[in-house]
């Protein structure tokens, strides 16, 4: 072991090595990690042992999967999505941020719970555009959700299976710490927001150790490509894998190889919401919000209940910042009045796919009409690459 890291890491270390039991392995990895100072002699020790603690967890959770009894009712926190599901959470204060009176001024739900601590969730539909959106209004975050504290196992694992996560900061109080409490029990959780996917993927083979492939210009331009090699290598096998090729299509760091070994890593969106917006000096903190935190949190916004104001069109704000687009399909002339909701860069096929299998294995052609060209009605193929308000005509064989 390195003497970078400290002699009270390294005492750390060795508890771990002792562990018996596969907990107490985790608890002592996790002390170790913690202690471990971060620079960039040690990001080789951090990344592997990042690594085996997320192979150890894996097994941590499988095992309690093993254990959980069949006949368990279903969670109060695990929510049917209705629509795009956004999920508002916090941090655990008194008063807490004002998410319950955020949405009952967006959905007239949970008037009777404003005011009082949410050990459910709350649940509302807001509707913009013709488009449903599900406002779930979580309990607040403790320190230690991540571990399970004021059910914070359910709430992550909900926040996982989301749309759209919105951070409600309470901008009359202190706006850092309550972002340094959820940012870190965000990741803790494995949870990584407004992150891009690493670009590259780890196979598993029979044979052949452990291979390393940079595939793009972008990638051969990777620093100290031959250390990097090396630490990659040590870093997939500290995870358990002998034999693995792994393929690098980018700009990579050892940190988002050690993610890209962990299969419980999600990528979400996520969004800030000031509330409190009508108090006294709140706009000193949302000035320090927009100062501080943009990189991170590409769309902030400013609310008050009380005053039943929002800084933006929330519908149209949430449909642009998940990338969304509105699909009209239409029969016989007749425009649907609900929009499909797809992905943009979505094309005919997508939308024929979306309303049954049938219209694409059956299908011949589709009229688009797109209001601004200047050919308004024009015959097109299942590749063609759909915009916004595009309205599709389907014709089938």
């Amino acid at each position: 072991m390195s003497s970078n890291i400290g002699p009270e890491a390294q005492a750390a270390y060795q508890k771990y090595l002792d562990a018996k039991s596969l907990d107490e392995k985790i608890k002592r990895l996790e002390e170790f990690l913690s202690l471990v100072p971060k620079h960039k002699a040690t990001e080789r020790i951090v990344a592997l042992n990042r690594s085996r603690l997320a192979k150890l967890k894996r097994e941590q959770e499988e095992r309690k999967l093993r254990q959980k009894s069949t006949g368990r009712q279903t969670s109060p926190f695990s929510i049917k999505k209705e629509g795009i599901q956004v999920i508002l959470i916090s941090d655990y204060n008194v008063p807490s941020a004002g998410k319950t009176s955020l949405l009952n001024f967006l959905t007239g739900a949970a008037k009777d719970k404003i005011g009082k601590f949410t050990s459910i969730p709350e649940i509302g539909i807001y509707e913009y555009d013709k488009i449903r959106f599900q406002i779930v209004d979580m309990p607040s975050i403790m320190e230690g959700a991540a571990s399970g504290i004021g059910n914070g196992k359910e709430i992550m694992a909900q926040l996982r299976s989301c749309d759209l996560i919105c951070i409600c900061v309470d901008l009359s109080r202190d706006v850092k710490s309550q972002l340094d409490l959820l940012l870190n029990e965000l990741n803790e959780a494995n949870i990584r927001i407004n992150e891009p996917k690493p670009p590259i993927t780890i196979e598993k083979t029979g044979s052949n150790k452990v291979q390393v492939f940079y595939l793009t210009s972008e990638a051969k331009n990777n620093e100290e490509i031959v250390e990097l090699t090396e630490r990659i290598k040590e870093v997939v096998e500290a995870s358990g894998l002998r034999n693995a090729i792994v393929k690098i299509f980018g700009k990579i760091t050892i940190n988002q190889v050690v993610d890209a070994l962990n299969p419980a890593i999600v990528y979400k969106k996520c969004i800030l919401l000031g509330t409190k917006g009508d108090l006294p000096n709140t706009q000193k903190n949302y000035k320090y919000l927009k100062e501080n935190y943009s990189n991170l949190f590409p769309l902030i916004i400013g609310t008050s209940a009380l005053k039943r104001e929002i800084e933006l069109n929330l519908g149209e704000a949430i449909l642009k910042f998940l990338n969304k687009i509105r699909i009209y399909t239409s029969n016989k002339g007749v425009v649907a009045d609900k929009p499909l909701v797809l992905d943009a860069g979505s094309t005919v096929k997508d939308v024929a796919l979306r309303i049954h299998k049938s219209f694409y294995e059956n299908f011949d052609h589709a009229i688009l009409i797109r209001e601004g060209d200047k050919l308004k009605r024009k015959k097109v193929g299942l590749d063609y690459e759909l915009i916004d308000k595009d309205i599709i005509e389907i014709h089938t064989t």
